[in-house]
């Protein structure tokens, strides 16, 4: 387990991956569970804005924008 998580950070972490090496088994889950976290958070506030911003086009654009953007 501890291997896939440090792997997964330091796919995360690209350059900065070297960092991961010097962490103990708490501080890899304390900084993978803080990763998880903000992804998803970033992922519902990037489909908030995307719902938004369909919102504000005119109807008829926003079904053939929909679909091209993936909604």
């Amino acid at each position: 387990m501890r291997s896939n998580v440090r792997d997964a950070l330091r796919r995360w972490l690209g350059a900065d991956s070297g960092v991961v090496d010097g962490l103990s088994d708490q501080e890899l889950t304390q900084l993978h569970s803080a990763l998880v976290s903000a992804r998803q958070r970033q992922a519902r506030a990037l489909a908030s804005a995307s719902d938004e911003a369909l919102r504000q086009m005119p109807a008829l654009l926003r079904t053939s924008v929909g679909k091209i953007v993936g909604h």
